[in-house]
């Protein structure tokens, strides 16, 4: 049986390693060792464990790059050191203080090898896995959106192709955030009923959403996108807090008369917009069904979309949420 996310992050938690941590970490290592499969969670918590053990001289001598179990955490890793500075100019720092220079090199071409495979494997293609799809969409379409943006600014090929360098590789940092959070419900979809309605959250609004709303630093070519940056949304669990909007606009009366399209709400003194669309797929290949899938959510800074909802009436409940509805 997988050990579940929240779990090994209680165990991290904890100010001393604690006997329990310890048996979970060497019976998880020695999956590792085995070349045997972990779960997203497990990965992320035992392969940086495994990386950081030093012999009797305090030195590292695993080489994580040769446990196949480890690729993703190792991607992962690289990739949140260096997502800022992907030609490794500046500085940079690890658990052991500022990485030399030949590890940094090794880093640096570690990324680039994973943007050309990666790259390879989403340009024009369709495979069987949706998520992948949903993030290759996404991909090439913030790739031609880049395109236009250098050509309109003259910017020149070695910065376009660092641009483009750093949305591929946030491509595949998004695909594992997603794909781990799918693997940790069991499921591929969230489905709330809404009076008659059903609606769907799934990978292709996880996708969007941290595509579209999130990192502003490495997407200066979406210079009128709105961006999240209240910490308790948590991006790694998008999917739930976008179902506890939903849920809690259920206590409202007024959600039996949902305009189908879209719903503000506020949050930590924050106004966002949902925005969902009519969607449908065949369950099991066989049945139809109709879906209100939430396309993205984001915090609502344009002036033009805050003076059209400035007449709209404020709906207080007992949960997190407060609702700005349209008045009838």
């Amino acid at each position: 049986m997988a050990y579940s996310r929240e779990y090994l992050e209680s165990l991290r938690k904890s100010e001393k390693p604690t006997e329990e941590f310890r048996l979970v970490v060497q019976k998880l290592a020695d999956k590792v060792f085995a070349n045997q499969v972990l779960t997203s969670a497990e990965e992320q918590f035992v392969c940086g464990t495994i990386e950081r053990l030093k012999n009797a001289k305090n030195q590292r001598d695993i080489n994580i790059h040769e446990h196949k179990s480890c690729n993703n955490y190792v991607f992962r890793n690289r990739y949140l050191l260096y997502f800022n500075d992907l030609n490794g100019d500046k500085p940079v720092y690890d658990f052991d203080g500022e990485i030399i220079e030949k590890r940094k090199k090794a880093d640096i071409d570690f990324l680039q090898k994973e943007y050309e495979n990666w790259f390879n494997d989403i340009e024009g293609k369709m495979s069987g896995n949706e998520l992948i799809n949903y993030v290759a969409q996404e991909t090439i379409y913030q790739i031609k959106e880049l395109n236009k943006y250098c050509d309109i600014l003259v910017i020149g090929a070695n910065r376009k192709e660092y641009l483009r360098k750093s949305l591929v590789l946030h491509g595949k940092y998004i695909y594992l955030i997603v794909k781990e959070y799918f693997q940790e419900i069991g499921k591929n979809e969230i489905v709330i009923q809404l009076d008659e309605r059903k609606i769907l959250i799934d990978g292709f609004t996880y996708v969007h959403t941290m595509f579209r709303h999130f990192a502003e630093g490495i997407k200066e070519h979406q210079f009128t996108k709105s961006y999240h940056f209240d910490k308790n949304i948590g991006f790694k669990a998008i999917p739930n807090f976008l179902s506890d909007a939903i849920n809690c606009f259920k206590s409202l009366p007024q959600s039996k008369s949902f305009n189908n399209r879209d719903l503000h709400f506020i949050f930590n003194d924050k106004i966002y917009l949902l925005w969902v669309r009519p969607f449908s797929k065949y369950n099991k290949g066989i049945i139809k069904v109709d879906y209100l899938r939430v396309q993205t959510f984001y915090p609502v800074d344009n002036q033009k979309d805050l003076l059209r909802i400035k007449d709209f009436s404020g709906f207080r409940t007992n949960c997190r949420f407060k609702y700005l509805l349209k008045d009838d």
